[in-house]
């Protein structure tokens, strides 16, 4: 069974793949993060009479996004990880748009803020055309994938991926913040 988290936007999305059934929840938090994610992680559990004893596997978004949205995910993950000693995956906001995307071309997502954007790109084979980074200005003309996730797509994506260990897990920060410069 994986669960998987995340809550680098406003909408948080919670999910639970067991064999072929796929228990979602979502919650706009209007950045409330800490508020609702661990309360929606456990009703899912107990509204469909199923136990966190039998997750093999967490995969969690770790941005980019949110600041305090991702360090919740993250924390939450990294923790249940550990004290389930299960495994553990991380996947980028940006890839995770690709993922659930069905373009069948070349195409990027983008993710903007106030002062520049974090794109990314693949090309309709799926190779890379534009690693993860952080630009000022987006003159990239590589079609431009929705904000929405196909959570399914990315639990098959992510399913047979090597774990990580949740001690080296961290955000993903394309733009190095104040604390790391």
């Amino acid at each position: 069974m994986i669960l998987f988290i995340d809550t680098h936007d406003e909408l948080i999305t919670i999910a639970v793949k067991k064999k072929d059934k796929l228990y979602i929840k979502t919650q706009m938090s209007e950045y409330s993060h800490s508020i609702y994610t661990m309360p929606m992680i456990e009703s899912l559990f107990n509204d469909n009479n199923l136990d966190v004893k039998d997750l093999d596997k967490i995969i969690v978004v770790n941005g980019p996004g949110s600041f305090t949205g991702i360090r919740i995910g993250l924390s939450i993950a990294k923790t249940m990880a550990y004290a389930l000693k299960i495994k553990i995956n991380t996947i980028s906001s940006l890839k995770a748009y690709i993922i659930s995307d069905s373009i069948n071309d070349d195409k990027m997502s983008v993710i903007e803020d106030n002062k520049g954007a974090y794109i990314y790109a693949v090309s309709k084979d799926g190779d890379i055309l534009l690693d993860e980074q952080y630009v000022n200005v987006n003159n990239y003309n590589y079609r431009q994938v929705e904000h929405k996730l196909d959570v399914d797509k990315i639990i098959s994506y992510c399913e047979n991926m090597e774990s990580e260990n949740p001690h080296h897990i961290k955000a993903n920060y394309i733009k190095k913040i104040e604390v790391e410069k």
